[in-house]
């Protein structure tokens, strides 16, 4: 029977498993290499599939109260903002200041006793042991391992594949601004996504305060980093965008401070398990932002293993499980999300037409199937078998 559990990464990912394991109850220890637990100001937005979740781990409510419920999105055309589809969304699609959401999990791990270990660099691990060796040259041995350190895990390389991030041709552009600086036109407040040529914008409120988070993402064939922390010049992106709506340019421009950062992926490995250690999030199977799944898809691997967990005591059952579970699902949105990328950033003007109309017909039940996942009903049908 598994009791104590090492989870390295303090991100979305550790900290939603974190705390879905201390719930039920399992001695949890998170390991973290940097100094703080500081998330970039940047928003993130959770959909139905990851929502209810959140609700049976009892969050939503907190979640709720500091985040935003947009209750609708619109399409636009990029020059004159025109509406190509609109779509009604309800009360389980919310978004956030990534920072609140952390802090929100961070504060709630702690509180049901849960420990951080900042500072915390792993160096090594036994996958058939369960051993960890921790940078301050301290060894501890564990039930199970859960890596949990993003897209760039040297654990997951040194101990799973070889497979490198790769870099995708996209690069995003991000930044904070206030409600009374976005573009003035109904549903303004809603979440708002424009294609254009080669490149697709998107912005909605945080529910910090007035702040508005805004993505825009270009092809760009030249990147090196992968990091959201790099500045980016205000002058470069609307150059970039130069020639969309007047008022979403000048919403770049009211913000104090832009981000440029690379899109990178990396495929799955063949198993998101080795012994004793599992794979979460996006060390298991980052992708492209396009469906704005990947916090989604870390929530559900955590509850998915805690459930797991809870209702089986063998250890080759809990990984098999969710590996048959969890990688199929990961393969398909990560394909689905670069497909998404390919029809955002059409260039030619009459595939553009073809694409918006095809969007005016298919995107309702296209959304409706990714957002209407219910692991929670999944689960329960395992168990009936």
């Amino acid at each position: 029977m598994l009791r104590n559990i090492a989870v390295i990464g303090a991100g979305v990912s550790g900290l939603t498993v974190g705390y879905a394991l201390k719930k039920i109850g399992l001695e949890v220890e998170i390991f973290e290499r940097s100094q703080s637990i500081e998330e970039f100001g940047a928003g993130i937005t959770l959909s139905k599939n990851a929502t209810l979740l959140l609700q049976d781990l009892e969050l939503m409510e907190v979640l709720s109260s500091k985040g935003y419920c947009p209750m609708g999105s619109f399409i636009r055309d990029y020059r004159k903002a025109k509406v190509i589809k609109s779509k009604k969304l309800d009360k389980n699609f919310i978004t956030l200041d990534r920072r609140d959401l952390v802090s929100t999990l961070s504060h709630k791990f702690k509180e049901l006793g849960g420990t951080i270990n900042l500072d915390s660099e792993i160096k090594s691990i036994d996958p058939a042991t369960g051993e960890i060796s921790i940078s301050n040259h301290e060894k501890k041995t564990y039930d199970l391992i859960l890596i949990c350190d993003g897209i760039k895990s040297s654990l997951r390389e040194l101990y799973f594949d070889d497979q490198k991030p790769q870099f995708t041709k996209y690069v995003a552009w991000r930044g904070m601004t206030s409600l009374e600086d976005l573009p003035k036109f109904e549903g303004n407040d809603k979440v708002n996504v424009y294609y254009g040529p080669g490149g697709h914008c998107v912005h909605y409120p945080t529910g910090r305060g007035d702040l508005v988070n805004f993505v825009a993402i270009e092809h760009n064939v030249i990147w090196s980093e992968e990091s959201w922390k790099i500045k980016g010049s205000k002058v470069e992106l609307l150059e970039s965008f130069k020639g969309w709506n007047e008022d979403l340019l000048s919403m770049f421009d009211s913000s104090q401070e832009i981000y440029k950062w690379g899109i990178f992926e990396r495929p799955l490995p063949n198993k998101l398990y080795r012994d004793k250690c599992i794979l979460l999030g996006d060390a298991a199977h980052p992708m492209v932002p396009f469906l704005g799944q990947g916090g989604c898809l870390a929530i559900e691997d955590a509850y998915c293993l805690m459930s797991l967990i809870k209702d089986k005591e063998d250890l080759n059952s809990i990984v098999q499980e969710y590996d048959r579970l969890r990688n199929s699902r990961s393969r398909w949105i990560q394909k689905r999300s670069k497909l998404q990328g390919i029809f955002n950033h059409v260039s030619n003007p009459i595939i553009a037409k073809i694409r918006n109309f095809v969007t005016k017909i298919i995107m309702n039940n296209s959304v409706n199937k990714l957002h209407s996942y219910n692991l929670i009903k999944e689960l329960s049908e395992i168990k009936k078998i």
